[in-house]
């Protein structure tokens, strides 16, 4: 009984041993006092890897470059990369072994706003920074001045793009609301808040991750007939969308939230001419957005999307950050990176605001002959 006892134990011990492995790169085979560590925690497997994937590669690219030029006051930085696979308790494993474990001098994650959730309490509990590429959710900064984001709210981008359908003299708009995404939620209500204070008609249906099947709803709102239809969701599930309304006729102006960025890719036939809320547009005549995407392409051979752009910004904020801090404590680094204040970056002139969030322009993308292209900033 006492062998099976030890056996037991033994298995248990290297089955442990074998969870959450982290992968690290940068500066591998340094002594800790030679390096920065940062904690990258991002959905690399799973339904939404595509996002943190990007995320992962920006940030990967603007450390490369960092390292290439010295590093930071003499230090390389380090990153320790884990797969949350877009689940909030893994984020939450995961942000615990980088704590304890690792000993990460800040994070940069998660990338969806559920798992940014789960670990910013965390964050702001043990004082260490953390800045999300593209979490959106208004809660995962609110009240907490260790965590920090790069992206729009969903507030905001569902009231910019309200006062949009204003501007452009739209009288009714149908809403198309995914209840199971806190994302979609948060860009809805917001849209529906403006839109009513701008005296805008608006017809709302809703649907759940698991619809694969749209044309009830749709043919509920052609019977409408409203002049535009506004979807704050992602992509994918934007896609199906499109095509069945494509099938069912239905003839409006299609709106969206930064969900959309990469449309272009499986969807453009039925996407044509839509215009959504961003903050990157690959046709931006910026030298710095240009810069960014010569580079890009010259690294990975691909098409930068929003989210790339996002993850490079995010690590450039984080070297501002960095090279100003007074020291690499936790109050140090998140006392410089609060001071954050026209800072040039892919995604727009930066400042952060009071609550952490970003302070910088709403690019507004037209899908037109199956390319993003840049249609306004306000």
């Amino acid at each position: 009984m006492k062998k099976l006892l030890l056996v037991i134990l033994a298995l248990t011990v290297f089955v442990l041993s074998c969870g959450n492995k982290s992968t690290t790169s940068g500066s591998a085979g340094a002594s800790n006092n030679d390096v920065i560590k940062i904690g990258v925690i991002a959905p690399l497997t799973g339904d939404v890897a595509q996002y943190g994937v990007a995320v992962k590669e920006g940030v990967e690219m603007k450390v490369a470059e960092i390292n290439a030029a010295g590093g930071i006051n003499g230090k390389k930085i380090e990153l320790v990369i884990s797969d949350s696979k877009g689940d909030s308790q893994e984020a939450v494993n995961i942000f615990k072994k980088m704590i304890s474990q690792d000993k990460v001098n800040l994070i940069i994650g998660e990338v969806i706003s559920s798992a940014s959730l789960a670990i910013a309490d965390l964050a702001q509990r043990a004082q260490i920074p953390m800045i999300s590429a593209s979490a959106t959710n208004l809660d995962v900064t609110k009240g907490k001045d260790f965590v920090f984001r790069t992206t729009f709210t969903d507030p905001f981008q569902g009231i910019a793009t309200a006062k949009y359908a204003k501007e452009k003299e739209f009288k009714s708009v149908a809403l198309l609301t995914n209840t199971s995404s806190d994302y979609a939620v948060g860009l809805a209500e917001a849209f529906k808040t403006q839109a009513s204070k701008d005296g805008l008609t608006i017809i709302e249906e809703k649907y759940t991750k698991d619809d694969k099947d749209f044309k009830s709803i749709l043919t509920k709102i052609k019977g409408q007939n409203p002049e535009a239809i506004f979807v704050p969701d992602y992509y994918n599930t934007i896609g199906l969308i499109l095509t069945q309304a494509n099938e069912l006729g239905i003839k409006a102006q299609y709106l969206g939230g930064d969900g959309w960025d990469g449309i272009q890719v499986n969807f453009s036939n039925v996407a044509e001419g839509s215009i959504f809320a961003s903050q990157f547009a690959p046709d931006d005549p910026d030298a710095t957005v240009q810069k960014f995407i010569a580079d890009f392409k010259a690294k990975y051979s691909k098409e930068p999307t929003i989210f790339e752009a996002l993850g490079y910004d995010t690590a450039v904020i984080v070297e501002n950050a960095l090279k100003t801090a007074k020291d690499l404590s936790g109050t140090s680094i998140k006392e410089a990176m609060a001071s954050t204040s026209g800072l040039n970056l892919v995604t727009g002139t930066f400042t952060f605001d009071a609550d952490r969030n970003p302070e910088k322009k709403v690019t507004f993308i037209e899908l037109k002959d199956g390319k993003l292209t840049l249609k306004e900033k306000k």
